[in-house]
């Protein structure tokens, strides 16, 4: 499958997980307190060209929050954004996002953000991004950690938010978007790897299961 944007001939769906595995890094030492997962390349490919058909992507100003190395966004970037704002609070992760984006021509068209975000608190402004992409914390850990990024980026007003959350929650994820002004959609259930990366760890990998939902203004309220 290929697809096409206003910038031009995109890569094929398969060629970008492929340039997203060799180019952009997983999250060196994760942050278990911080729930950092690296985003898998063939859920960022989902994220990202799902954005696309549902016509949010192209041409947009795109924000990607809890942005680890940034896989989410420079998916978003080759599929056709214009372009991306990452956001994290983990400092040592920019350098390795603006490198993957630089290697792949992209540099001038992204800029990381070091910085918390919480409930209706962080550095981007109401109608600064057309479009929110991201990979939360779970909230497994850190219990209401994804509930937090939801309501941040509800509060920047998008067009459309698409983000990857824990399966199993979508009736308190519609019930969260219905407060916040959204309506929500369940695009699939997807496969997440979680290769050990923490003491916690037993396996070898873990597969937990992931909603990409995508929320969008409820014209009707």
């Amino acid at each position: 499958m290929s697809v096409t944007s206003s910038h031009g001939k995109a890569p094929g769906l398969g060629r970008l997980k492929v340039l997203l595995e060799r180019e952009v890094p997983p999250i060196p030492n994760p942050s278990r307190n911080l729930e950092q997962y690296t985003t898998p390349a063939e859920i960022a490919v989902v994220v990202a060209s799902r954005a696309l058909l549902e016509g949010v992507l192209d041409g947009s100003m795109v924000a990607d929050l809890g942005a680890g190395t940034c896989r989410l966004a420079i998916a978003a970037l080759l599929l056709g954004a214009s372009r991306a704002i990452a956001v994290d609070a983990d400092g040592r992760l920019a350098p390795i996002c603006l490198e993957a984006a630089a290697r792949l021509g992209l540099e001038e068209r992204i800029s990381y953000v070091v910085s918390r975000v919480s409930s209706f608190a962080g550095p981007l402004r109401p109608g600064s991004v057309d479009l929110i992409i991201m990979n939360p914390p779970f909230g497994v850990w850190r219990r209401g950690a994804d509930k937090e990024f939801i309501e941040y980026a509800a509060s920047l007003r998008p067009k459309a938010i698409i983000a990857v959350v824990k399966s199993g929650n979508i009736e308190y994820h519609r019930r969260l978007a219905s407060r916040l002004g959204y309506k929500i959609s369940l695009l699939g259930t997807y496969g997440f790897p979680i290769p050990a990366s923490m003491p916690h760890h037993r396996s070898r990998i873990v597969r937990v299961e992931v909603d990409v939902v995508e929320l969008r203004e409820d014209s009707a309220r």
